[in-house]
């Protein structure tokens, strides 16, 4: 197990399948946030406190995936707050919006482009993509829908990213494809925010 500090707000911490074993837990623990992962995830925490210096006293993103064929990576985001942007400021954005069939938002990191899909409104028929290109992380959306759930939806891309003319085309071919379809509900499902633990008396 190691533990590696990407910046003051993220970690990243590695753990092998051998080392989930001796601890019994399985895949499906460690997705579904199970009391073991919970139980696990705290001792890291505790872990990375005292090896790296990272304290967690505000909510924190985390998500698990496989890092390679033995081993798995838990990364930990700290969660900013961010004030809502007034809503004249909006159309400042180019191109225009109102005859968009697919939007494509820029953002300058991947915590961006999470906060963003954590806060949108649900639709029945979004359609979504995650891509990387030089660095930066674009959304492309398309089926957003009409009325005040679309507006949200615009305040909320605007808040976190900039959108952007870049086509889905251009990114498939020269970025890469982080999530391929349903990049929304995807990073709403795999990262969850957290709290910290009350301090203990």
């Amino acid at each position: 197990m190691r533990i590696q500090k990407v910046n003051e707000r993220t970690i990243r911490i590695f753990i092998s399948f051998t080392e989930l074993a001796d601890r019994d837990i399985t895949m499906a623990d460690l997705f579904q946030r199970s009391p073991k992962t919970e139980q696990l995830l705290w001792e890291l925490i505790s872990q990375a406190r005292e090896e790296v210096e990272f304290n967690l006293d505000q909510p924190f993103w985390i998500q698990a995936t496989v890092a390679s064929n033995d081993e798995f990576v838990i990364t930990v985001m700290k969660q900013e707050d961010q004030p809502e942007a007034p809503v004249q400021e909006k159309e400042k954005r180019k191109p225009s919006k109102g005859r968009l069939s697919e939007w494509v938002y820029v953002f300058e990191d991947l915590e961006d482009a999470i906060s963003a899909a954590g806060r949108l409104p649900q639709f029945a028929q979004l359609r979504s993509g995650l891509f990387e290109f030089e660095e930066e992380y674009y959304l492309v959306l398309s089926r957003l829908g009409s009325g005040k759930k679309r507006q949200l939806a615009e305040a909320v891309l605007d808040e976190f990213g900039e959108l952007t003319g870049m086509t889905k085309a251009f990114l498939i071919e020269h970025g890469q494809t982080i999530v391929a379809e349903k990049a929304v509900q995807t990073l709403k499902a795999s990262f969850g925010v957290w709290k910290p633990k009350p301090a203990k008396s």
